[in-house]
């Protein structure tokens, strides 16, 4: 029997995991569970994971893991959700505090789920080949998840747990735990304080843009504003982590030249790019233009979804005004998307075509 022969989610296991994870969840508390690809950790491309659309209520979540697609759960900064992610075996058992656990697709990785109610103390902590502590928009593949492994991974797991080999599943059925910052693994702690590490990339307050135009405020967001809000560090001679993705290192993005680079995907960002990344409507090397060397181009253009997407993540999350008025190209899209009415952005909108598309805007993003 080989791994090859389990391709299918077990959405059982899914409804295990969410039951025992609401048992003692606050009140008001709404899992932001994400769709991601069949057979794989990615988020599914063109949804936005971080924005309200892009989450998903358990029995969505249900839905899209009886389809075949695996499931991910985030923490965000505006909920208690703290998970300890243990890579490799590297941290041990009583390391780690009894909790709602998960076993990883490889059957050494533990996913530890954790409340914490004074998460501004807790950051995301990645490691060298030791795990990660995510809660900062960041997330983790749930149980009833399938990812294939290789052969070489496939034969490291113990007889008795090969027909568990890609999936992941609850290996502690236990609520979750609270945890504070002096109870994570002592390696989590030692890796944040020895680079100095920001407890926590809170947003900042930051006052809307606002335009003289006619034109979306969007437009005058900059790559300086994106570093300010979302807790960046605009220091020109310092790398510090990601604001788009996990790091290894934790020292992969600066900010120079009134951009941000990403030096894993050597690309750089202006503030449109960078609120297309922060959107979850595309990836960092997509959205990125290529440094110097480096092929290709940035995806943003022409790209008028990456406009609605980072046009809706910035009126969320107080870049613009509430009341900002919606680009042109983002009508377009939304036009496309939900009405199938291909619009020329230089011509003005059917006026029933503008009426419907703002009702879909209000309606249902």
């Amino acid at each position: 029997m080989t791994e090859q022969q389990h391709k299918k989610p077990r959405v059982a296991e899914l409804v295990k995991f969410h039951t025992l994870l609401m048992k003692n969840a606050p009140k008001g508390y709404q899992p932001h569970y994400i769709r991601l690809v069949a057979g794989g950790k990615n988020p599914v491309l063109g949804l936005g994971w971080k924005t309200p659309e892009g989450r998903m209520s358990i029995s969505q979540a249900i839905d899209w893991m009886a389809k075949g697609g695996n499931v991910g759960i985030a923490g965000t900064p505006y909920d208690p959700l703290v998970d300890v992610d243990c890579d490799g075996g590297v941290i041990q058992d009583n390391e780690v505090k009894k909790t709602l656990m998960d076993k990883s697709r490889s059957r050494i990785g533990r996913h530890g789920l954790y409340w914490n109610f004074e998460k501004t103390k807790i950051p995301n902590i990645p490691t060298k080949g030791a795990g990660e502590v995510r809660c900062q928009w960041s997330f983790i593949v749930v149980a009833g998840s399938y990812v294939p492994v290789t052969p070489e991974e496939f034969e490291l797991i113990p007889n008795e747990d090969k027909i568990n080999a890609g999936y992941y599943t609850v290996c502690n059925p236990i609520p979750p735990s609270e945890i504070t910052y002096a109870e994570l693994p002592k390696i989590f702690k030692d890796t944040c304080e020895a680079k100095k590490t920001v407890p926590v990339r809170i947003p900042s307050e930051f006052d809307p843009k606002k335009t003289t135009t006619e034109c979306s405020a969007l437009f005058e967001v900059t790559a300086y504003d994106v570093c300010v809000r979302e807790g960046g560090n605009t220091n020109e001679t310092e790398r510090w982590p990601s604001l788009f993705h996990d790091s290894k290192t934790g020292a992969n993005m600066s900010f120079s030249g009134g951009l941000l680079h990403c030096w894993r995907d050597e690309c750089s960002f202006n503030g449109l790019q960078s609120l297309a990344v922060l959107s979850g409507y595309l990836t960092c090397n997509q959205a990125g233009s290529p440094h110097k060397g480096v092929a290709g181009s940035s995806e943003v253009i022409g790209n008028y979804g990456a406009i609605f997407h980072a046009w809706r993540y910035a009126k969320l999350h107080g870049y613009i005004p509430k009341d900002d008025k919606i680009p042109v190209k983002a009508m377009c899209y939304i036009a496309d998307k939900h009405l199938h009415f291909k619009a020329d952005p230089e011509k003005p909108l059917p006026r029933q075509i503008y009426k419907q598309v703002l009702k879909i805007v209000e309606e249902e993003y």
